[in-house]
C-alpha cells in the first residue's frame, strides 16, 4: 500500500497503472501458489479441524466444563430427555434434530471440534442403523454408485474444503500481518487486522460445519439406498432382516478387517443375483426370460 501510494503521488493517476497492475497480478500469483501448496495437505487440514489431536489434548477439551463438545452433548440429551418427559414435541424435535446431525450417539466417539462430531455422526449412523461401519464399507460402497449420486457428493465436499482453506489461509495472513504491522509500530491496525482475521475464520468454520451436515445426510442417504449393491457385489445372500444385516456385517468385519477366516466358516457364496453394481431390478437376460 506504500508502494502504491508513492507511486500513485509521483506519477499520477495514468502513470501509477503499471505499479497498480504489478501489485495486483502479484497478489493473485501468491493467492494461486498458496491454494496449490495447501493442496496436498487438505487431508492433514480436514483432520485438524475434525479435532484429530493427541489423545490426551483430544480429551481434556471435550470435557472443558463450560464449552466443551462433551458438556453440549450432555446438556442436549438431558433437554431431549426432559421433553420426551413432559410430551413437549417440540422441544424434543428441537434438541433431537440437533443431536443427530450434530452428535454421534456415542459418548466415547465425541470429538473436541464441532465439525468432526458433525462428521463422526454421519460415520456412526449406518453402524447404529445397521450394524454397517461405514468408515471401512464407504470406500468400498463408492465405486458402486451411481454416476450422479458421486458428483451430488463430490460438490457437497468441494466448498467445504474451500472454506477450511479460507480459513486457514485467513489465520496466517491475519497474524503474519499482525506481526509486520506490530514491528512497523501500528500496534492498533496490527490488533485490528488480527482480530477481523479471528472474526473470518470463525464465520468460514461454522460455514463449514453447516456444508458438513449437507454432505453427512448424503452419506446417510447413500448408505440407506445402496449398502445391498455392495453385499451383491462381495456376493452375499440378501438378508432377510435387521437382524439377519446386523449379523452378516459383522462377520464380514471380522473377516476382512480382523483377518479373521473362522467368522465366515460357513459362509457360501451367492452368484445368482446381479452383479453390476445397480440398485435393485433384475438383469437383461432375467427380463427376456420372464418375457419382457
Amino acid at each position: 500500500m506504500d508502494w502504491w501510494q508513492q507511486d500513485l503521488l509521483t506519477k499520477g493517476q495514468s502513470g501509477s497503472l503499471y505499479g497498480q497492475l504489478v501489485i495486483v497480478v502479484g497478489a493473485l500469483v501468491l493467492i494461486t501458489v498458496l491454494a496449490y501448496l495447501l493442496q496436498p495437505f487438505t487431508r492433514t487440514i480436514v483432520r485438524f479441524y475434525e479435532g484429530y489431536w493427541p489423545l490426551h489434548l483430544r480429551g481434556f477439551f471435550v470435557a472443558l466444563p463450560w464449552l466443551g463438545e462433551g458438556k453440549i452433548w450432555k446438556d442436549k440429551s438431558k433437554k431431549r430427555t426432559e421433553a420426551e418427559e413432559k410430551q413437549d414435541w417440540s422441544e424434543y424435535n428441537h434438541q433431537h434434530v440437533q443431536l443427530f446431525y450434530g452428535f454421534s450417539y456415542r459418548s466415547d466417539r465425541l470429538m473436541p471440534l464441532r465439525l468432526g462430531n458433525v462428521l463422526r455422526a454421519a460415520e456412526d449412523y449406518s453402524k447404529l442403523a445397521y450394524g454397517m461401519d461405514s468408515v471401512f464399507w464407504w470406500p468400498r460402497l463408492w465405486p458402486l454408485l451411481p454416476e450422479a449420486v458421486q458428483k451430488d457428493i463430490d460438490e457437497s465436499v468441494t466448498p467445504m474444503v474451500a472454506m477450511l482453506n479460507f480459513s486457514t489461509l485467513i489465520m496466517l495472513v491475519g497474524l503474519g500481518s499482525a506481526v509486520y504491522l506490530g514491528q512497523m509500530g501500528k500496534w492498533l491496525q496490527g490488533l485490528t487486522v488480527f482480530v477481523g482475521g479471528i472474526i473470518l475464520a470463525l464465520v468460514s468454520y461454522w460455514s463449514t460445519v453447516a456444508q458438513a451436515q449437507s454432505y453427512g445426510e448424503k452419506i446417510r442417504s447413500a448408505v440407506d439406498l445402496y449398502r445391498f449393491c455392495l453385499l451383491k457385489s462381495l456376493h452375499q445372500s440378501l438378508p432377510k432382516n435387521l437382524s439377519m444385516e446386523a449379523e452378516l456385517w459383522e462377520q464380514l468385519m471380522l473377516w476382512l478387517y480382523n483377518g479373521d477366516r473362522g467368522a465366515i466358516s460357513a459362509m457360501e457364496y451367492d452368484h445368482s443375483s446381479r452383479r453390476d453394481g445397480s440398485a435393485g431390478g433384475t438383469s437383461d437376460s432375467e427380463d427376456k426370460k420372464g418375457g419382457k
